[in-house]
């Protein structure tokens, strides 16, 4: 099968499709999905012979609560990286699975479906550090170092496809691949949202994210009945079992090789705050209230008689460092950018970490005003 462009793309078109995408030139297989309205095509002016797309939101979790929530008004993009759910570990290598290494996965997947800029990137938990892993590899695509991705011209790859009726068939791809011609960052890049996501100074105050004492004294504590997420979760029976057996085969599959450290630590060298690397984009950002979150599984484990005097003093330690260096270390993102008019930051104390799957509006708002925000700044458009 060759993907075409636009209308004739059913990743571009399709009001759902998903699949298990080959990369071998990776040396991976990554389940990926694509649902709402399909992406609509403007002249931004008669002569224009460069036109731009209409911008897909690309998903940086392992979470698909969000998907209906985005789907309804703009054309999302997920996918599970290397060793989650359904996706495949890659060929042959024992080493750590880092995010730099899913940055590459990522936009090779996205040559080879032909899911071109403008993206709007969005991130929750540790994909905020795979999401700006992904912002420096289109800043080195820019400078002519393209990630590999072209596969062996006599090689096909077998593509399991879902209609919309959910149905798989069998496709055969052989594609070649071209290069996109570099643009600037923040046309490529329309926008970010950034949701209660991890950071390289999180990850390098903390060894452990919650603290494994702080784990330890809640180790008893039943999470979904304590804090009734299912219920406020909204999903249906089908979708929270399946939500469930997706986490028991990613920590089977990554259990110890995930190194979530080593990756942001890699991201810290590069700097990106400090140098602004989005400067001229459009950022939001929402701090949720983990600290809440920590609070209760300490309580709760203290209830039932969970962990040692040590264990639980070391917990209140990791609690009170966590909520004194919140504030800072999550508005630490915003320097990403320099405009003051074109970033936002959002503090919703009432909600913790897990707040994406009880209110998923808390990512809908937020890509609804990057979506207005890369609009005032597009240039007059007529339809054609």
């Amino acid at each position: 099968m060759t993907i075409h462009k636009h209308k004739d793309n059913p990743w571009l078109t399709r009001p759902h499709i998903s699949g298990l995408i080959s990369l071998p030139s990776r040396g991976v297989s990554l389940v990926a999905s694509c649902s709402g309205p399909p992406v609509a095509r403007r002249r931004r002016h008669p002569t224009d012979d460069d036109d731009k797309d209409d911008p897909i939101v690309i998903f940086f979790t392992g979470a698909g609560g969000p998907l209906q929530c985005l789907s309804a008004f703009v054309r999302a993009f997920f996918f599970d990286r290397a060793g989650y759910d359904r996706s495949s570990l890659r060929d042959n290598d024992n080493g750590p699975l880092l995010a730099e290494d899913g940055a590459l996965d990522l936009a090779c997947l996205l040559d080879t479906l032909d899911i071109s800029p403008p993206y709007v990137l969005v991130g929750h938990s540790f994909g905020g550090i795979c999401l700006r892993e992904f912002l420096n590899v289109i800043v080195a695509s820019n400078e002519g170092a393209e990630p590999e991705c072209t596969p062996s011209p006599t090689s096909t790859d077998p593509i399991l496809e879902k209609n919309d009726n959910g149905n798989g068939k069998r496709l055969e791809e052989n594609r070649t691949m071209t290069r996109r011609k570099s643009n600037p960052l923040k046309d490529v890049i329309a926008g970010i949202v950034l949701v209660d996501t991890a950071t390289e100074l999180m990850l390098s105050l903390y060894p452990r994210v919650p603290a494994a004492e702080l784990v330890a004294v809640a180790a008893d504590v039943d999470w979904e009945r304590v804090t009734h997420l299912r219920e406020q979760s909204g999903m249906t029976d089908r979708e929270w079992d399946d939500a469930i057996a997706a986490a028991v085969r990613t920590r089977h599959k990554v259990a110890g090789m995930e190194d979530t450290h080593l990756s942001a630590w890699r991201l810290a060298q590069k700097r990106q705050l400090e140098l602004q690397t989005y400067k001229g984009g459009i950022l939001s950002v929402v701090r949720c209230n983990s600290a809440v979150d920590y609070q209760r599984m300490y309580d709760e484990g203290v209830k039932i008689g969970g962990g040692t005097d040590e264990e639980r003093a070391r917990a209140r330690m990791f609690i009170d460092k966590w909520r004194t260096f919140a504030h800072e270390v999550s508005k630490a993102q915003l320097d990403l950018v320099e405009d003051e008019d074109t970033k936002r930051y959002a503090y919703l104390d009432g909600f913790g970490h897990d707040g994406l799957l009880r209110k998923r509006e808390m990512v809908g708002d937020p890509v609804r005003w990057v979506l207005s925000e890369w609009h005032k700044r597009r240039p007059r458009t007529l339809e054609g």
